[in-house]
């Protein structure tokens, strides 16, 4: 509980910074990487919740996560940083939520295998 108080607390800030117009390039990397672990915890919540299948709070926590996405993407679209940690968000919520990750490379069957020497000897006759 104590993280997602935390995770709130910077979501707080980022509101606050968002009804400013502070041009945010001038800000300080740690605070984007703030925000960026703000963003992956939102991700591992969202996760949690889905599993729990609690709605209403997948929903806000799906409002949170846009709101990080929108200070990355509007906000610091000139830094390359910025445009890795965003993409980094996009893997990360891939990967948890939607389940696409990279699977681990598979030893080929020996069917497989077998089939590939008979081209590599024969050709493709």
């Amino acid at each position: 509980m104590q993280m997602l108080a935390a995770t709130r607390s910077i979501l707080d800030l980022m509101y606050k910074l968002c009804g400013t117009a502070y041009d945010l390039l001038h800000m300080d990397h740690s605070c984007s990487f703030g925000w960026f672990l703000a963003g992956a915890a939102i991700i591992r919540f969202l996760r949690a919740k889905i599993n729990a299948k609690d709605e209403e709070e997948v929903m806000r926590l799906e409002q949170e996560l846009g709101i990080v996405k929108y200070i990355f993407s509007d906000r610091f679209n000139v830094e390359q940083a910025k445009h890795r940690q965003i993409n980094v968000l996009e893997d990360l919520y891939n990967v948890e939520i939607k389940g696409h990750g990279r699977k681990a490379p598979t030893a080929p069957s020996a069917t497989d295998q077998r089939a590939e020497t008979d081209n590599l000897m024969f050709g493709n006759v």
